[in-house]
């Protein structure tokens, strides 16, 4: 069974970042199952979320890095249904598990903003 694993960027909000982000996977021929975007808690910012069972998915991080829009890259392995990113006021966390796990810990946090998604990932 192959793993999902999740690469969690923080990219400039600027046109033109994204193609330069699937460029690099389009290079390497790694297929992105998942794309989530959109703005950040950074002002002039925004978080992408990609996903791919790919099995070099992992080692892209390094390539990712380079990409002159890119701040920040962050790797998550995941074998969960459900998956969420959330921003509270202690920092930004991953929440993964099955789908009541995910909707529970949601429900935990009071107000924050989060990304969430079934399935899909």
């Amino acid at each position: 069974m192959r793993r999902l694993q999740i690469l969690s960027l923080l990219v400039h909000d600027d046109w033109g970042v994204m193609q330069r982000i699937a460029g690099v996977f389009t290079r390497k021929r790694i297929s992105i199952d998942t794309i989530l975007a959109g703005k950040c808690e950074r002002p002039g910012c925004a978080r992408v979320i990609l996903a791919s069972e790919h099995p070099n998915f992992g080692k892209m991080v390094e390539h990712l890095r380079r990409v002159h829009d890119v701040i920040e890259v962050e790797y998550m392995e995941n074998n969960a249904e459900a998956f969420a990113l959330v921003r509270s006021p202690v920092g930004r966390k991953p929440v993964t598990g099955k789908r009541d796990e995910v909707d529970a810990a949601l429900a935990e946090e009071d107000g924050v903003a989060y990304v969430k998604a079934y399935g899909a990932l």
